[in-house]
Formats: structure tokens, C-alpha cells, sequence
């Protein structure tokens, strides 16, 4: 008897559900969507500028210290070769770390900041949960 009522009410709501979408939702969308994408577009100029920024210091401490790296190898022999070659490779190293640190954070608040909220979405399931429970409460009047 239950399930009948139950059906009968379910079925009324459903008859009496309508979507219809009108210029203000779908210029409200489109609005949310052209902010979002800007929002994004400038975080992502930031970081770049950023890293760029980050990235070019690094290139002129690099070119300066190479320069007197090449400086000195031309004059150097022996043990103060080898000492100069050793600090050198582990100067590229330190770079080549530098580099990899600013391009991984980069690279990390980029897609932080082009991926998707966390937030529920809106959808036809959270819709078809409301119907189901108005169902359920007029069928337990």
C-alpha cells in the first residue's frame, strides 16, 4: 500500500518537474565562465612572469660565474685545474636544481590554479535526489 502511494507521488512530481533554461541563466553561465577563465588566464600570466623573472636570474648569476670558471681554467694546472673542474660540475648541478625547483613550482601552481573546485556541482542527480525525497515524505504523510 505503501509503495503504491509512494508511486503515485513520485510520479506527480515527476509529471510536474519542468527545466527550462532562460537568457539570464544562460548569460549568467557564460558570464561565471568568461570570469573563471580570466581569473585562470591571469594566474597563469603571474606565474609565468614569475618564473621567467626567476629563471633569468638565474641565467645571469650562471653566465657571470661561468665566466669566471673560463677565466680561470685558461690559467690554471694541475690540482687548481681539478679543483675548478670539480666546482664547476657541481655549480651546473646547483643551476640545473634551481632551474627544476622554479619550473616544478611553476608547473604546480599552474594546475592548481586551472583545476576544477572541490565544490558540488549542481547536477540532474542532485535534482533527482530532491525529487526522491519529497517523494519519500509525501508518501509517509
Amino acid at each position: 500500500m505503501r509503495y503504491t502511494a509512494f508511486l503515485t507521488a513520485f510520479a506527480a512530481l515527476a509529471s510536474a518537474q519542468t527545466l527550462t533554461l532562460t537568457s539570464t541563466d544562460t548569460s549568467s553561465l557564460a558570464s561565471r565562465s568568461s570570469s573563471a577563465s580570466s581569473h585562470a588566464s591571469s594566474v597563469l600570466s603571474s606565474v609565468t612572469s614569475a618564473a621567467t623573472s626567476q629563471i633569468s636570474s638565474i641565467t645571469d648569476d650562471a653566465q657571470s660565474r661561468l665566466s669566471s670558471f673560463s677565466s680561470q681554467l685558461a690559467t690554471a694546472t694541475g690540482s687548481d685545474r681539478d679543483s675548478l673542474t670539480s666546482e664547476l660540475a657541481s655549480f651546473t648541478s646547483s643551476v640545473n636544481s634551481r632551474v627544476s625547483s622554479v619550473t616544478a613550482a611553476a608547473s604546480s601552481t599552474a594546475s592548481t590554479a586551472t583545476s576544477p573546485n572541490a565544490a558540488p556541482a549542481k547536477t540532474g542527480a542532485v535534482a533527482i535526489g530532491a525529487l526522491f525525497g519529497g517523494a519519500a515524505v509525501l508518501a509517509n504523510l
